[in-house]
């Protein structure tokens, strides 16, 4: 962001100094790129991590531990089928193909209550996560998982430690939960049927307080420019690029707009009129959720660490977010304005939560 604000500024002042002498000019280009160097270094914090708390130990006899390990699985459908990276989609007689599919998910919890913290990692940080679908069969720069722990801030860092320090020297790690609520979340899969479902919950799109940062200076996955707009704006939490073979296309970006600040490199203070982020909440069904104990003896000692994994399998049904629309150039969304239909009508479709199960 920052080179285009030195382009930009170094542009709009290009005419004004023209007719000065070579030293003036320098002194003036000097002032442009002081002034937008202290624009990008005056730009809100990322994100911050969550650090192992003081009071976390690592002991050497002490009893098991347990927590709730998860990872989410999302597959793109469409008209009812998982589709591939290089199928088409036949859509209104026409043969499109998918150029970009990526979506910003955040705040996930089971059965409202079981908050679901994520891993860091170069997809997802602790509040947010990229899916990107891969287009180009290339699966090295796609995503379609989303690891993290069910319970607290402190239960992810103590699985870090886990991760980072490995199973030769952990024997166990205080402050983990061996906690209630995961022992209730557990019954509750076990006993998952049609009278009492397990719910998932999460949004589609980035939160207010980290959607209008410098991406420059934001930790994975908000650093990642193809998905930001402006610091006005935020970021484009769902892109979603088509082109069909008569070589039309078709966008859907999907955005906060009405957002007020003093320039576009400026964040806004207050949310903005429309922040266009979409609450969704899923009914798991038995057969999407699979449990796995990978409990673990660790150290010399062969203290257990405990772990129950779970597995939920998500689909994306693309159709639903077109639903009674035909893809043209002319009906693409890329949230120009408060008042585009098309627009309003893709909202529309992604609120009525046929698009996840």
């Amino acid at each position: 962001m920052v080179p285009i604000i030195l382009y930009s500024m170094t542009y709009s002042v290009e005419k004004l100094i023209a007719l000065a002498n070579s030293k003036t000019r320098v002194y003036v280009t000097y002032l442009v790129l002081t002034s937008a160097l202290i624009i990008g270094g005056c730009s809100p914090a990322p994100e911050p991590r969550t650090q192992l708390p003081s009071h976390t130990n690592i002991n050497v006899n002490t009893t098991a531990t347990q927590f709730t390990d998860l990872i989410l699985m999302f597959t793109p459908h469409f008209q009812g089928l998982p589709i591939q990276c290089d199928q088409s989609l036949s859509i209104g007689n026409e043969q499109w193909h998918i150029s970009e599919l990526a979506l910003f998910f955040s705040q996930f919890s089971l059965n409202n209550f079981n908050t679901i913290i994520l891993d860091d990692n170069v997809w997802q940080s602790q509040q947010i996560s990229l899916i990107r679908y891969a287009a180009d069969c290339q699966k090295s720069t796609a995503n379609m998982l989303i690891n993290g722990v069910v319970g607290s801030a402190e239960d992810n860092a103590a699985k870090r430690v886990i991760t980072e320090r490995g199973a030769k020297t952990l024997k166990e790690v205080d402050g983990i939960a061996g906690d209630n609520h995961n022992e209730k979340l557990i019954a509750a899969i076990d006993n998952i049927n049609s009278t009492t479902p397990l719910t998932l919950s999460f949004n589609v799109g980035v939160p207010f307080p980290i959607n209008h940062q410098n991406p420059l200076i934001q930790a994975s996955p908000l650093n990642d420019s193809s998905m930001f707009w402006a610091w006005r704006n935020g970021y484009k939490f769902i892109r979603w690029d088509m082109q069909n073979d008569m070589g039309d296309s078709w966008s859907f970006h999907l955005g906060s707009i009405g957002c007020e600040s003093a320039a576009m490199v400026r964040a806004p203070q207050k949310p903005c009129a429309q922040p266009n982020l979409i609450s969704i909440e899923i009914m798991l069904s038995p057969d999407s959720i699979q449990v796995v104990d990978v409990s673990q003896k660790t150290g010399a000692a062969q203290s257990t660490v405990g772990i129950k994994q779970i597995k939920i399998n998500i689909s994306i049904h693309l159709d639903e977010i077109i639903r009674n629309m035909v893809p043209t150039r002319k009906s693409s969304c890329m949230f120009s304005g408060i008042d585009n239909t098309t627009c309003n009508e893709l909202v529309e479709n992604l609120k009525l939560n046929a698009v996840f199960n």
